[in-house]
């Protein structure tokens, strides 16, 4: 098949939404797909890749590691616009209802190609990072998502908590459940002791892993103060891999927390070299309460890691209560309880390992890019017969 992306968010910008669309354009090329990405041009970036087509874009002050597409500024549109027309993609897969999301859209109701949609996140939710005020932000980035609702064959729902959430905005939307998959073997293959004489991290202590955008929406302060009392009286410390605007307040709590010694800050980490992390941790801790699947507890639990995770949205979905982690309200107290069991608990923390391995293969990329490649084949199946029926109409 010939299959068009189009991302507002991809490499090398480092989140959930580049990650799931990157990987899932390489596996789908691994079973010989053509895939050809449109997404905004990064500053100081160059692809290897000749089937990624990047448009002018400049960052967002908000958030400088985002580009944000300009095609109406860009000598590459035009260009793009044709190569799109000669291609005669089979399926357009759009990532986003914004710039880039909404080119795709265009382009594939006017060619009449299916057109598919990953609900990655609760755009709505993100009002703060807007210029305008947030309640008409709110008002303008739902209209948006109705709009690309309206237009979509189908619209695909990490979890089943963001199908009812698209359901609820749009009541007719054809949704889809299927969440990103992860390559198992990847995030079982890491190395734990190299990367502890590294960080300074004696063998005994216990380390809490978070790996993610150090952002508001992620919930970090609560996380920082649930377990800023176990790092102080246990022999323990956490880790935070990642980077975003929220760096520098999240170092700053700490040390208010007391904490600081405590809590290490390794910035954005090439992604060859996460599941190291992943390996020499102890326990994965997550609190964020807006996510669409929790792609990092994903890759956690195929590392073998125990989890703690707030109780909130897709991010509950991926853990077996009591079985491989600990979903926990979103209090501080019940959440540091959670963490000091499974910190003072060895055979627990063995048991939850043990459990997450088991559970693994159902996360693999494998396994959801055969669901993907179906789903893609039935709309194409179904728009054929449309299009079938409308030239039957006609004469």
């Amino acid at each position: 098949m010939k299959i068009a992306f189009f991302c507002d968010t991809y490499v090398p910008t480092k989140n959930g939404i580049a990650t799931s669309a990157s990987t899932t354009a390489n596996e789908l090329r691994k079973r010989g797909h053509r895939v050809v990405i449109f997404a905004p041009r990064f500053t100081g970036y160059e692809d290897t890749d000749p089937d990624i087509i990047r448009f002018a874009a400049g960052h967002w002050f908000k958030a400088k590691d985002f580009p944000v597409a300009w095609p109406f500024a860009s000598r590459v549109a035009p260009k793009a616009a044709m190569q799109f027309r000669r291609e005669k993609f089979d399926v357009v897969h759009v990532h986003s209802p914004f710039v880039m999301g909404g080119i795709g859209k265009s382009w594939a109701r006017f060619h009449f190609i299916p057109l598919v949609w990953t609900f990655h996140t609760l755009y709505h939710h993100y009002a703060h990072y807007s210029i305008t005020p947030p309640r008409a932000s709110r008002m303008y980035i739902v209209w948006r998502i109705r709009q690309m609702i309206d237009k979509c064959d189908r619209v695909i729902a990490p979890s089943l908590a963001i199908e009812r959430v698209i359901q609820k905005l749009s009541p007719n939307a054809p949704t889809y459940v299927l969440p990103t998959g992860v390559d198992v073997e990847k995030f079982k293959s890491g190395q734990r002791h190299p990367l502890r004489e590294n960080l300074g991290i004696a063998e005994e202590e216990k380390l809490l892993l978070y790996v993610g955008r150090l952002a508001p929406e992620k919930n970090l302060a609560f996380l920082l103060r649930s377990v800023a009392p176990i790092l102080k009286n246990h022999h323990a410390r956490l880790l935070m891999v990642g980077g975003g605007p929220d760096l520098e307040a999240c170092r700053e709590l700490a040390r208010k927390l007391g904490v600081g010694e405590k809590v290490i800050f390794p910035g954005f980490i090439d992604p060859k070299h996460i599941p190291d992390y992943y390996a020499t941790s102890d326990i994965f801790t997550f609190a964020s309460r807006t996510e669409t699947q929790g792609l990092s507890i994903s890759e956690a639990l195929c590392a073998g890691l125990p989890s703690v995770v707030v109780n909130a949205m897709g991010a509950a979905e991926a853990i077996e209560p009591n079985g491989d982690g600990f979903l926990v309200p979103p209090t501080e107290a019940r959440f540091r309880e959670a963490v000091l069991q499974l910190v003072q608990n060895p055979d627990l923390r063995q048991q939850f390992s043990h459990r997450a391995l088991e559970r693994s293969p159902q996360f693999s990329i494998e396994k959801r890019v055969t669901q993907l490649v179906d789903l893609y084949q039935n709309i194409v199946s179904e728009n054929s017969e449309r299009n079938e029926e409308s030239r039957f109409e006609l004469v």
